[in-house]
């Protein structure tokens, strides 16, 4: 299956949803004129049923030509069963409408979320993601199968009816005309304020999501302290929290659908007050050549069908705020993705190789830098040691050149040329970065080791033996197929440290950042496993470390103190 072109960006919502609506283009043409053809058959169903009704009553009286009861009768059955059958192919189309659309933006949002990888948090957390693709979307049926074909049946059908009218009277159509507006201006008032509510809705079902899933992951950690019932507590507040948010949509939904019944069932009592002063004699006005019973009966059914297209694309309208509220979200995504700093589609070559890094004046953090701006330059086979006490900013500066979040101030230079490394997947494919915690697959050590790439037994054991973990695998059940927890479940922190040193070792990035690797080793496999970064480096590869320990500093040829901003320094600033 080939892969979609990619959406072009969009700055308003309307104008993703059109985007969106494109893809069901044959089907919302489909959609409008069998609506059109209803249109058509309710305006022979009113002629129909009046000149049989006027027949009936006054037959001396009709004017027009004489029809076979038989034949008057199959004739009002075909109008009908017409409308019946059109009715139901539109909305069997417009479903169909409907799954285009939804698709297309769900297609939109994956792919989205595809070129943002890990970039996506913490912009947006896994429950507002979760709900936009599972419930938000899906949520929008009614709107996307019907709001094109309605949209366009509100300006045709109200039209063919004051032309059909117009036949017999000029001052209902007249009548038609001034009242029609005050249905889509009560519409779009109440849609302003429903469109407010049901973005409201939303924030407040992604924090309930955010909150249920952030406790659910520290469950544990909840129930040693004994904060279960405390946490249970404030679940229960943010549910009423959207509760209230999802009963204040429901109540503007009821508004503006009783304000739209309001105004249509004002607008029709007018031309049937107006049509029963007339036969009373209180005027003679409106009409060519007066009122008979047929014309009567045609203009009363007719009536309410004026109004029917556009009281249906008034609660589309308040559908259309929650519509909104989805493009907006969607838009957010779509912003995040284009600002990638390189595009995606770049060869790994076309990334200069790293021969040279030079971080000019670069702060890390939100806001305000974490450490005073630092500026050092390093070539193939350098060693930098960062020093500083406790929240210098250590972590923060090696998450920044890592592509995890960006630099507050400064710039990165590889190869002398200015570059922007957030998240970008060919950085991210030249360094390696060991934190604190190691990050590990909830799988097998093999696929730990690999990481999808593919590698022989023998080079597994190699990058094993270089980080004195291949006794320990060697001892496992099922040796490199042995599963371990995303935690390092199953092994002690120092064996997973061991587990992520090997991984290191064996994909030999150009750049390597640790962060403290050595806390959880013993003296001897930390001595030993700064015998190997030593290989590493004289390799031709690049070591910027976070350490503590003092039998390591005369390890490093470059020294980086880092000095932590104070609140003095930050309000100056």
């Amino acid at each position: 299956m080939t892969r979609p072109s990619p959406a072009p960006p969009f700055e308003q919502a309307s104008a993703l949803l059109k985007y969106a609506g494109r893809s069901a283009r044959t089907e919302n043409a489909l959609a409008t004129l069998l609506g059109l053809i209803q249109a058509v058959l309710t305006i022979a169903l009113a002629w129909q049923v009046a000149s049989m009704l006027a027949q009936a009553v006054y037959p001396a009286s009709l004017s027009t030509s004489q029809l076979p009861d038989a034949q008057a009768w199959l004739t009002l059955a075909a109008i009908m069963v017409g409308r019946v059958l059109s009715g139901y192919s539109q909305k069997r189309i417009a479903n169909r409408a409907s799954i285009k659309i939804r698709q297309r933006l769900r297609q939109l949002a994956l792919n989205a979320c595809f070129e943002l990888n890990i970039r996506l948090f913490p912009h947006f957390r896994v429950a507002e993601i979760s709900n936009v693709l599972a419930t938000e979307i899906d949520k929008q049926r009614g709107y996307f199968a019907d709001f094109v074909s309605q949209k366009n049946l509100a300006l045709f059908m109200p039209l063919a009816i004051i032309i059909a009218t117009a036949q017999v009277s000029w001052l209902v159509p007249l009548i038609f005309l001034l009242t029609a507006p005050l249905v889509p201006v009560f519409m779009m008032l109440v849609g302003f304020k429903a469109a407010d509510a049901s973005r409201a809705n939303l924030q407040q079902l992604n924090r309930l999501g955010d909150l249920l899933a952030d406790r659910l992951k520290n469950l544990t950690a909840l129930q040693l302290a004994r904060r279960c019932d405390a946490e249970a507590g404030q679940l229960f507040n943010q549910s009423e929290q959207y509760r209230h948010s999802t009963m204040s949509v429901l109540r503007l939904s009821f508004l503006s659908g009783t304000v739209l019944e309001f105004f249509s069932a004002i607008s029709v009592a007018i031309v049937a007050v107006y049509l029963g002063l007339f036969f009373l004699g209180k005027y003679d006005i409106g009409s060519y050549d007066g009122y008979g019973l047929f014309a009567g009966v045609f203009i009363l059914m007719l009536a309410p069908e004026f109004y029917l297209p556009l009281r249906r694309m008034g609660a589309l309208y308040h559908e259309r705020a929650d519509a909104i509220s989805l493009a907006e979200q969607l838009i957010r995504l779509q912003q995040l993705a284009a600002q990638q700093p390189l595009t995606q589609s770049a060869s790994h070559s076309s990334i200069p190789a790293l021969q040279q890094l030079s971080v000019g004046q670069l702060v890390s953090g939100d806001g305000h830098g974490v450490h005073q701006p630092v500026s050092f330059s390093l070539q193939a086979g350098d060693r930098l040691l960062l020093d500083g006490p406790s929240g210098s900013g250590k972590t923060t500066l090696l998450d920044t050149l890592a592509g995890l979040r960006p630099a507050t101030a400064g710039s990165i230079f590889i190869n002398q040329q200015p570059c922007s490394v957030l998240l970008h997947p060919d950085w991210l494919a030249q360094l390696g970065y060991l934190s604190q915690q190691p990050e590990l697959l909830f799988a097998s050590i093999r696929d730990n080791l690999c990481l999808g790439r593919n590698f022989s037994d023998d080079q597994l054991y190699q990058a094993l033996a270089s980080a004195r973990a291949e006794q320990l695998v060697l001892q496992l059940p099922g040796q490199l197929d042995y599963h371990i927890s995303d935690r390092g479940g199953y092994l002690s922190g120092g064996q997973a440290q061991r587990i992520a040193l090997a991984r290191v070792f064996l994909h030999r990035p150009a750049l390597l950042l640790l962060d403290e690797p050595s806390a959880n080793l013993d003296q001897q496999t930390a001595s030993e496993f700064m015998q190997q970064l030593r290989h590493y480096s004289d390799a031709g590869g690049i070591i910027i470390m976070a350490s503590h320990r003092p039998a390591e500093r005369d390890f490093f040829n470059h020294h980086l103190q880092l000095q932590r901003v104070t609140t003095e320094q930050q309000g100056a600033a």
